[in-house]
C-alpha cells in the first residue's frame, strides 16, 4: 500500500480530465482500463482529478463564451418572474382571502335545512282500509288528498237502534190520534149545527110570544078603556038614583081587573123582550131549562176534548220530529265512529308511515307523518361567543356545503342549549352537543325547494350596536376578490 501511494504522484492525470457530465453521458465508451486506474487512485488523487475535470468546459452546456447577446434573455427571464409572481399573488389572494373572511366572520358550527312535520292521527278505533292507502315514503301529496280510511266494525250503534224504534212507534200511534180527532170534530160539528137551529128556533119562539103579548096587551088596553067608561056613567046614575051601590061596585071591580091586567100583560111582555135578546145573544134564561142546553153543553166538551186530541197529536209530531233530529246527529256520530278518512291538510311529502294496511289501530295513534316544505327553516349550532351577540331578529345568510350561493334569513328562535320540543322532521337534539342552538327563516328554500337534512353554514350579521374592529375588518375584506 505504501509502495502504491508513492507512485500515485508521478501518474499523469491529464488524459482522465473529463467531466462528470461527459462521464455519465459516455460511460459506456469509457475502456475498461481507464476504469482499472481510476479504481487503483486514492481518495485525494480522485479528488484532484474531479476538479480539474469540473475546470474544464462542460460539453452537454452552452458555451457560455458565445458572442451572442445577453440582453434579450435577462429582459424574457425577468418578464416570465414577474407574470410567475402575479400568478402566485392571484392564487394567494383567491386561495386566502376566502378563508380568512369566513374566519372574521360569525358562522354556525353546524346547520341543517329543517321543516316541520304535520302528523295525522287515528280519530277512532279500528282497522286500517286495504284501499286507497297512504303513499309510500317521499311520496308528494296534496292538500285534501285522501291518504288514510279507517274502517270500525265494532262501533256502538244500540243508540241509534232505540231511537228508530221510537220514531216507528210515534209515528205508529200518530194516525190513531189523526183518526181520533177528525171524528171529535165531525161530532162536534153536528152538535154545533144543532145548537144553532135550537137557537134560532128559541128566538123564533120568543118573537112570537113578544108579538102575542102586545096583542093581549092592546086588547087589555080596550078592555081597561071600557071598563073606566062604564065605572063612569055607572057613577053619574047612581048619583041621579037611577043606579044601585051594587051596581057601581061592580063598575069598579071590573076598571081595577081591567087595570091590572094590563099591568101584568106589560110585565110578561117584558120579560118575554128580555128573554129575547138573550137568545139572540146565545145565553138562554127561563125556568124550565138551564142557562144553555144540553147540546151546547156537550159542543163545550168535544171542543175541550178536540184541544186535548189536537195538543196530544202537536206533541207527537214534535216529538217525532226532535226524533228525527237525534236519529241524524246519531247516524252521523256512528257514521264519524264507524268510518274515517285522513286527508292531508297542506301540500307535503311521506315523511314516515307507522301503519300497514289491515292493522288495527286505536283513537289518538300517529298513523303518519307528513313534510311540511312551506315552512322550511335551518337549525344550527353556534359557539356561546357567537350566541351571545346574536338577537332575534338578526339578519343571516344561509350556505349550502360544496355550494357557493347565499340565502338570506332571519333569526326566528335562539333556545340556546336547551332543546325545547318541536315537530321538525330534524330534531335539535341531534345537532352538535353541547352547543347553542337557534333557528332561522329562510323563505327562499322554503319557496323554491325543501332539501330537508341538507347540511350547510349560517352566517350572521348582527346589529351594528355590537360590532367591534372584527365587524370592520370583515367589511374591509367583503371589498376584496372572491368574497
Amino acid at each position: 500500500m505504501v509502495a502504491k501511494a508513492k507512485k500515485a504522484p508521478s501518474i499523469k492525470a491529464e488524459p482522465f480530465e473529463t467531466s462528470i457530465a461527459e462521464a455519465s453521458v459516455s460511460a459506456e465508451l469509457v475502456p475498461e482500463k481507464v476504469v482499472e486506474r481510476l479504481a487503483g487512485l486514492d481518495v485525494r488523487a480522485q479528488s484532484a482529478l474531479l476538479r480539474g475535470a469540473f475546470k474544464g468546459p462542460d460539453p452537454l452546456l452552452p458555451d457560455v463564451s458565445d458572442p451572442s447577446p445577453e440582453r434579450p434573455g435577462i429582459v424574457r427571464r425577468m418578464a416570465w418572474r414577474a407574470v410567475k409572481s402575479v400568478l402566485g399573488l392571484g392564487v394567494v389572494i383567491i386561495a386566502g382571502v376566502g378563508p380568512v373572511q369566513r374566519l372574521l366572520e360569525f358562522s354556525s358550527v353546524e346547520a341543517v335545512v329543517n321543516a316541520r312535520l304535520v302528523t295525522l292521527r287515528a280519530p277512532i278505533e279500528g282497522g286500517i282500509a286495504d284501499v286507497d292507502f297512504v303513499p309510500g315514503i317521499g311520496a308528494a301529496v296534496t292538500k285534501g288528498q285522501v291518504m288514510v280510511r279507517i274502517s270500525n266494525g265494532r262501533a256502538d250503534r244500540a243508540r241509534l237502534d232505540d231511537l228508530q224504534r221510537q220514531i216507528d212507534q210515534a209515528e205508529s200511534d200518530r194516525p190513531g190520534i189523526a183518526v181520533r180527532l177528525a171524528r171529535l170534530k165531525e161530532i162536534y160539528e153536528q152538535i154545533s149545527h144543532q145548537a144553532h137551529a135550537f137557537q134560532a128556533g128559541r128566538i123564533s119562539e120568543l118573537e112570537e110570544r113578544v108579538m102575542d103579548l102586545k096583542a093581549q096587551a092592546s086588547a087589555t088596553d080596550a078592555s081597561e078603556f071600557e071598563a073606566a067608561s062604564t065605572l063612569s056613567r055607572t057613577r053619574a046614575l047612581a048619583e041621579s038614583g037611577y043606579q044601585t051601590t051594587v051596581a057601581v061596585e061592580r063598575a069598579e071591580r071590573d076598571a081595577k081587573i081591567a087595570a091590572q091586567t094590563k099591568q101584568s100583560l106589560d110585565h110578561r111582555l117584558f120579560a118575554s123582550v128580555v128573554e129575547l135578546e138573550a137568545a139572540r145573544r146565545g145565553e138562554y134564561v127561563g125556568d124550565s131549562y138551564n142557562d144553555r142546553p144540553s147540546s151546547l153543553q156537550h159542543a163545550d166538551e168535544l171542543s175541550i176534548r178536540i184541544a186535548e186530541t189536537e195538543a196530544e197529536l202537536n206533541s207527537r209530531n214534535q216529538r217525532i220530529a226532535s226524533l228525527h233530529d237525534a236519529l241524524d246527529a246519531e247516524t252521523s256520530r256512528y257514521a264519524e265512529l264507524s268510518r274515517a278518512e285522513l286527508s292531508s291538510p297542506t301540500n307535503a311529502q311521506v315523511w314516515e308511515v307507522l301503519v300497514s294496511p289491515g292493522e288495527e289501530v286505536r283513537k289518538g295513534q300517529d298513523l303518519l307523518r307528513l313534510l311540511d316544505c312551506s315552512g322550511a327553516v335551518v337549525t344550527a349550532t353556534v359557539r356561546e361567543s357567537v350566541f351571545n351577540r346574536l338577537r332575534l331578529g338578526d339578519k343571516a345568510q344561509f350556505r349550502l356545503s360544496e355550494q357557493s350561493g347565499r340565502y338570506d334569513g332571519t333569526i326566528v328562535r335562539m333556545s340556546g342549549s336547551a332543546a325545547p320540543s318541536d315537530n321538525l322532521a330534524i330534531q335539535q337534539t341531534g345537532l352538535s352537543s353541547g352547543g347553542y342552538r337557534i333557528a332561522v327563516s329562510v323563505p327562499d328554500i322554503a319557496s323554491t325547494q325543501c332539501g330537508v337534512g341538507r347540511t350547510g353554514t349560517v352566517v350572521f350579521n348582527p346589529s351594528r350596536s355590537s360590532g367591534t374592529w372584527l365587524q370592520s375588518l370583515r367589511d374591509a375584506v367583503s371589498f376584496l376578490p372572491g368574497s
